[in-house]
C-alpha cells in the first residue's frame, strides 16, 4: 500500500491508501493527479460577457493549488500594440479586483493570432489546463445569438473542460 496525504477541495486533510498495481510510472501518474496545480484559463475580449466569465472563474481560486490565467487574443503582433494590450489587461484585472487581488495573482497572457479560437486551442494544448472559462459570446452585437463562434469551436475542439458562462441580461 502507498499512503498519500493531501488537501481535498475543502482544504481538509485526507488520507488515501492507494494499492500499487503495476509499474512505478503508474504511481507517479496517480501522485501527479493528486498533487498537481490546477490551471484555470479565462479568455477575455474585454466585453461584458467576458467580465462575467472572469467573475465565475474567481470561485475556482478557493480550491488549493489553483492558478488563474487571463488570456486575450489579438491579430496584431506589433510590439507597441502588444505592450498597450498588456497594460489594458493589467488595468482590466486590477479594476475587476479593485486592489484586492487574490494570492497567487492571476497571470496575464496576450496571444497573437488572426483566429481567436485557434490561438486559445494552441495555448490549451501547450499548458494543459484543468479548465477553460469563456463567456457565451464575445463582443458581437448580433441579436439572438446564444453562443459565439469562438465558444462553439472551443466546445468542439478543446482537450479540457470548458465552462461557458451565460449571457447576463438585465
Amino acid at each position: 500500500m502507498w499512503k498519500a496525504v493531501y488537501l481535498d477541495v475543502y482544504g481538509k486533510s485526507s488520507v488515501e491508501r492507494i494499492k500499487i498495481i503495476g509499474s512505478c510510472t503508474q504511481c507517479l501518474h496517480i501522485a501527479h493527479m493528486l498533487f498537481h496545480t490546477k490551471l484555470v484559463v479565462v479568455a477575455t475580449d474585454f466585453s461584458e460577457n467576458a467580465l462575467h466569465a472572469l467573475k465565475a472563474s474567481v470561485d475556482f481560486l478557493q480550491i488549493p493549488k489553483t492558478r488563474l490565467v487571463v488570456v486575450h487574443v489579438t491579430d496584431n503582433s506589433e510590439e507597441d500594440h502588444l505592450h498597450q494590450l498588456n497594460l489594458k489587461l493589467d488595468t482590466y484585472i486590477k479594476n475587476f479586483f479593485q486592489h484586492n487581488e487574490p494570492a497567487p495573482l492571476p497571470e496575464r497572457v496576450i496571444l497573437s493570432n488572426k483566429i481567436v479560437y485557434k490561438a486559445i486551442e494552441d495555448y490549451i494544448n501547450k499548458v494543459e489546463p484543468y479548465m477553460v472559462v469563456v463567456g457565451a459570446k464575445g463582443s458581437s452585437t448580433i441579436r439572438g445569438l446564444h453562443l459565439g463562434s469562438n465558444t462553439i469551436h472551443l466546445l468542439e475542439k478543446s482537450t479540457c473542460s470548458v465552462m461557458v458562462v451565460p449571457i447576463m441580461q438585465d
